[in-house]
């Protein structure tokens, strides 16, 4: 258990104290709150089957609860139930949000007519329980225990770091772990928090372990430089799925009084939570579900693409390339074959009329049933049903690759990469012949970005049909 103090600063005067910021170390991970509440969802209704409440409608009484239990969690993740850290908020959005999705999901059961699922004795007083456990399990945990969820900050300084750091990220109510901190310069003196060597080490904390908050640390002498470290490391940062924060130390400039309560160091938000990411667990719902069911649905359109992929020639039935997905990262995209088989031969970006292309891929290609398979990809968590799509590291537009083609291209790895887009169902998509056509892309993928929301994805999956049929412009 780490203890942060704001130290006192002042010229011979004694300034009141700070209150104590208590920095636990995190004891449940992002994912344990919401599988927790999952769990105390189902446990009434698992517990009435248990004990013999059996009926013909038990399946799909035990069905509705689990479906309520993935959407009521989702709900309140999305309106930050598993970010805030105050005890009783969490609670209260999360049980609000399991009493929104539970009106909503008994309406739709009665208007497909599912009667069984009223018809059970003790539906409405599991629904009337629910709500007050999921309040009670917030206050049988330990008091650090419902914030542990919201991660750990990143900061990035130059040669040190604000004394009220920590009351700064109490104010804004940001994760006041701070997992390590990154100095341009060589430090002043030692600091209370790891330091992180270089650049790298610190976008290793992405994988490693819950990172949502990244501080930068303003200071007079970076903009002396011509090539400032932190712009470069910023950029690098809109890519990864953090919230990032500009912090100033307004110390000399407070009245000491306003510092003693509230400190001098004050943060302003730079991106924060209106940018989708690829860690959005509501997003991952939505696309886990939907593929899955997808899956299901088209295995016998699967089978006969691949026995005819199979009879039109020579080859693997499944093409196999490793293409760009989120923060950077490369991983194996799935499509059926389409073209020759024509093993050692170097990487060349399909074109319009392309010969290597089949009379049968030219038809999988001109419908994208071709791509069909990445609804693996995106059930194993490499891609989303709608985002940009990824492309192969070596595609180029008149000779410049697409990541040093754009300044802001990496901004779209901020996202999974997706079997649809806004930029396809605008038309842009084959080839792309100019650094116009990669520029228009951009400008939907990144509109795509700020602007998501469920609703959007469904719009661009209902207006993807119609395109796929109604292009001309597929490779």
């Amino acid at each position: 258990m780490v203890e942060i103090r704001a130290n006192a600063r002042s010229s011979g005067k004694a300034r009141l104290a700070a209150q104590p910021y208590v920095d636990f170390l995190p004891i449940v991970s992002g994912w344990a709150l919401p599988a927790l509440d999952i769990a105390v969802i189902l446990v009434l209704p698992l517990l009435g089957a248990a004990l013999g409440q059996a009926t013909e409608y038990l399946p799909r009484y035990l069905f509705f609860w689990a479906i309520l239990a993935a959407f009521a969690v989702g709900l309140a993740a999305s309106h930050g139930g598993y970010t805030t850290k105050e005890r009783w908020g969490q609670g209260g959005i999360v049980a609000t949000s399991f009493l929104v999705t539970a009106i909503a999901l008994l309406g739709l059961a009665v208007l497909l007519n599912h009667p069984g699922i009223l018809l059970r004795h003790w539906t409405l007083p599991d629904l009337a329980a629910t709500p007050v456990l999921l309040l009670l399990i917030r206050v049988a945990l330990p008091a650090h225990a419902a914030a542990a969820s919201a991660g750990a900050t990143l900061v990035v300084c130059y040669d040190r770091c604000p004394p009220d750091l920590a009351l700064a990220l109490a104010e804004r109510n940001l994760p006041s772990r701070i997992a390590g901190v990154l100095y341009l310069s060589a430090p002043r003196e030692p600091g209370a928090w790891p330091e992180l060597h270089d650049a790298a080490e610190l976008l290793q904390n992405f994988s490693g372990q819950i990172v949502q908050d990244v501080v930068f640390v303003h200071h007079p002498a970076l903009d002396a430089f011509d090539h400032a470290p932190q712009k470069a490391l910023l950029q690098e940062l809109l890519t990864y799925p953090a919230r990032i924060w500009l912090a100033f130390d307004l110390t000399a400039n407070l009245p000491e009084m306003l510092c003693a309560r509230t400190g001098g160091c004050k943060l302003v938000p730079v991106v924060t939570d209106e940018l989708i990411t690829s860690r959005h667990i509501v997003k991952r719902g939505f696309d886990v579900a939907v593929a899955s069911l997808l899956l299901v649905l088209c295995a016998p359109l699967l089978g006969i693409i691949a026995l005819a992929v199979r009879a039109s020639g020579p080859g693997p039935v499944i093409f196999r390339q490793r293409r760009v997905g989120a923060q950077g990262q490369s991983f194996t995209v799935l499509k059926f074959r389409t073209m020759r088989h024509a093993p050692g031969v170097a990487f060349a970006q399909a074109r319009l009329g392309d010969a290597r292309v089949t009379p049968l891929g030219r038809v999988l290609r001109r419908t994208s049933l071709d791509e069909l398979l990445q609804l693996v990809n995106v059930v194993r968590g490499e891609m989303s049903l709608v985002g940009p799509r990824p492309h192969a590291p070596e595609t180029t537009v008149e000779g410049i690759s697409f990541e040093n083609a754009l300044k802001l291209y990496r901004l779209r790895h901020r996202v999974k990469p997706g079997i649809t887009g806004l930029a396809q169902v605008r038309g842009q998509r084959g080839e792309t012949r100019s650094l116009t056509a990669l520029e228009h892309r951009l400008a939907s993928d990144l509109e795509y970005i700020q602007n998501w929301s469920v609703g959007l994805d469904i719009a661009i999956l209902l207006r993807t049909l119609p395109v796929l049929f109604g292009q001309a412009n597929a490779c």
